[in-house]
């Protein structure tokens, strides 16, 4: 049976961060898990599993808890440890054993390399970056724009004017991701989405065809990837029905939502009719997100407002 398991190789992390290489070991080591592993429970010589297939760090909590060891027993929780064939250790310059895991490295295949970031840093950027690239990505229709900071992804059906739309706001100044086929994934408990090796860049606009926007517009109109913060659909008004009989939201007192990848996101259904620029309201909508994150309600102030007046 076919391993669809995604993984990457420790040259490829060393290659991304420029690590210093104590021990170089089996650089083609496959990492399949995303995250760092403390191994706390492995230095106090447990077993739970037979094989680490996470990325080690070693720092300053593990240092002290070696501290309170012989050397001899250092090394043997370090052989220990190494046995369980983990594809990298990683150590920081605050790690005081280096020397003595470095002396019985050579009778195993585990890389061993260093960091000069602190192991907060190394969580916010090492721990992430591996996040992204062993996260499984699903294909979700739409245009994503980063719009004053946000992922915005923009659908509705064929033909219904998302990436006329989208060129509206990349001219307004904001950031284009992705056309047509967005690749999404949800890395815990938030959406990211990113565009495919085929179709970066480019954007289709019916009537003119396939146009490059990092070329038209400038390389820093077009980001690699970007959260999804909320979803704006746009919906063609049905001619036989009059717009206050559609169901469109007037008020705004209750937050609509779309399910993606098991991850809700705030949606907004935007009806589109003659007259209406359709990136000020993408833009009014975001902004009207980015209040309410806040605590800030327009219905609800407006609610406020008639009920006292009623009175």
């Amino acid at each position: 049976m076919k391993n669809n398991k995604k993984s990457i190789t420790v040259q490829s992390l060393i290659d991304q961060f420029d690590f210093e290489v104590l021990y170089k070991g089996n650089v083609r080591n496959k990492i399949s898990i995303p995250s760092l592993n403390r191994t706390g429970i492995e230095l106090a010589s447990q077993l739970i599993f037979n094989k680490l297939l996470t990325t080690v760090l070693w720092s300053t909590n593990e240092s002290k808890f070696l501290d309170s060891l012989s050397k001899s027993e250092v090394k043997k929780r370090f052989k220990f440890v190494l046995s369980l064939n983990p594809p990298v250790i990683i150590v920081t310059k605050h790690f005081s054993y280096t020397q003595e895991l470095l002396s019985i490295a050579k009778d195993f295949s585990t890389v061993i390399i260093r960091s000069s970031m602190s192991s907060s840093e190394l969580y916010l950027t090492v721990a992430s970056w591996i996040n992204e690239k062993l996260a499984k990505y699903t294909m979700v229709h739409g245009t994503l724009i980063s719009v004053f900071g946000l992922g915005v992804l923009i659908q509705g059906e064929s033909g219904v004017g998302k990436s006329e739309v989208a060129m509206e706001l990349i001219k307004k100044g904001h950031l284009f991701v992705a056309d047509d086929a967005v690749d999404v994934t949800n890395i815990g408990g938030k959406l990211h989405g990113k565009t495919n090796a085929v179709s970066s860049s480019f954007i289709e606009v019916r009537g003119i065809g396939i146009l490059n926007v990092a070329k038209m517009f400038g390389v820093e109109k077009v980001e690699k990837s970007a959260s999804i913060d909320l979803v704006v659909e746009m919906k063609k008004v049905d001619s036989n029905v009059t717009l206050q009989r559609q169901d469109f939201e007037r008020v705004g007192k209750q937050t609509k939502y779309k399910t993606i990848n098991g991850v809700k996101v705030p949606l907004y259904v935007l009806p589109i009719t003659p007259g209406r620029k359709m990136s000020d309201l993408v833009e009014t909508a975001v902004t009207d997100y980015k209040l309410k994150q806040e605590g800030y309600s327009s219905a609800n102030e407006y609610i406020q407002n008639y009920r006292k007046v009623m009175k």
